[in-house]
């Protein structure tokens, strides 16, 4: 984890490094996120959110290698679902706000003047914005990590000058949260949450 980490203050420190003739472009971001979340022993829901933001991405000319990073508020949603076998019975629902910042290394493909595509794939930081406790009847039976690591790989298409539509996997690189005291009672069950993501922008 250290280690992607160090990659994800690389990525940071070669958007400053850039030659100065570099495409400059600025945008915005929005798109849908279909949240599918993991957890020892119980049952989840996959749940669809949504995020928004500012974007900001380099383009070498010529060879179409760059970087594109974003600022992203990031709205996700977790259903959980005790089964029969649990000690305690009923559904955890938690709304999910996150501070994201996507930084991705990114491959452009002309193919006319009008259209070409994009593959992009990069590290990711989110901190948690909401309450961290998880509670059922009233009762905490755990809690989520206030920051977390992921890493994303996407495709899309690039489409007369200033749209881009694309579709990104977000893979949690560590815990998202745990649950405890619901399957038994000295049992502490991991919570991981990858994304797949809907993403529209519009560069300036």
């Amino acid at each position: 984890m250290k280690k992607l980490k160090m990659l994800f203050l690389a990525l940071v420190a070669c958007c400053c490094v850039l030659p100065a003739s570099a495409q400059l472009k600025f945008g915005v971001e929005g798109g849908l996120n279909a949240s599918k979340v993991s957890v020892d022993q119980l049952n989840a829901k996959n749940r669809t959110g949504w995020f928004i933001g500012p974007k900001v991405q380099f383009t070498a000319p010529v060879i179409g290698l760059g970087l594109d990073a974003a600022l992203l508020y990031s709205q996700k949603y977790l259903e959980v679902s005790t089964e029969d076998n649990s000690l305690v019975e009923g559904t955890i629902k938690q709304n999910m706000p996150y501070l994201e910042i996507p930084i991705n290394l990114r491959y452009n493909i002309g193919f006319s003047s009008l259209i070409g595509a994009y593959i992009a794939t990069g590290p990711q930081y989110s901190w948690y914005l909401g309450g961290k406790s998880l509670t059922l009847n009233d009762i905490s039976y755990g809690s989520l990590e206030t920051s977390s690591f992921s890493w994303n790989v996407g495709v899309g298409i690039n489409a007369l000058s200033h749209l881009q539509l694309g579709v990104t996997y977000n893979i949690a690189l560590g815990q998202t949260g745990e649950v405890t005291g619901i399957v038994e009672a000295a049992k502490t069950a991991k919570l991981k949450n990858n994304t797949w993501q809907v993403r529209l922008a519009y560069m300036f």
